[in-house]
């Protein structure tokens, strides 16, 4: 248990350090002489070293306080902006945190700015697979992206792999993998939350 605490204490540092270090994105690898090949690159680090160096806008959470914070930052550059959540759960979620302009995503009414939570995110192209999953899935011009570090993977076959898993008899009928630079979009947003 120690090694692993250890080992996530690690990750999490590492990823402030790539995020604070946009211009310089280089390799991070956990050292420990009890880590295995596979062990050595974290997803969750690849991809944010990757996904800053193609600029895109992270937001890093360690907890419920740093979500609130970056959510209303980011929800404060729209006023009177229309926002919905893709997921259910964690709609009722902001909801309880003190968001309450969040709404459940619906087919009926369209959204100015949608919160999608995301089904992984792949370290080697900096690339994020949502679906309908988790409820209906709007994509309006502007979109926070929500992730777990648990949530990362290296490839999109593993990305692929973890959908099967998770769904195991009813894969999602939408799925769409998400570019930052994908020029339908005015804004792209990810709150990465460490779980």
């Amino acid at each position: 248990m120690k090694k692993e605490n250890e080992r996530k204490e690690y990750i999490i540092k590492s990823i402030r350090k790539a995020l604070l270090n946009k211009n310089t994105i280089k390799s991070i690898t956990y050292d420990s002489s009890s880590a295995t090949t596979a062990d050595n690159d974290d997803p969750s680090v690849v991809f944010v070293e990757n996904f800053v160096g193609r600029n895109g806008n992270i937001m890093y959470s360690t907890n419920e306080n740093e979500i609130k914070s970056h959510l209303q930052y980011i929800l404060s550059k729209y006023n009177n902006a229309t926002i919905c959540c893709c997921s259910n759960t964690l709609t009722k979620y902001f909801n309880s945190i003190g968001f309450n302009q969040i709404e459940p995503s619906t087919e009926v009414k369209h959204f100015d700015i949608a919160i999608v939570p995301c089904e992984s995110i792949i370290a080697n192209n900096a690339t994020m697979l949502v679906s309908n999953g988790q409820g209906h899935l709007e994509l309006p011009k502007i979109i926070v992206l929500f992730a777990f570090t648990s949530q990362s993977v290296m490839t999109w076959k593993d990305a692929v792999n973890r959908i099967k898993s998770q769904y195991t008899d009813n894969i999602p009928e939408q799925m769409v993998l998400l570019d930052i630079n994908n020029k339908s979009f005015e804004q792209i947003y990810l709150l990465l939350t460490e779980d």
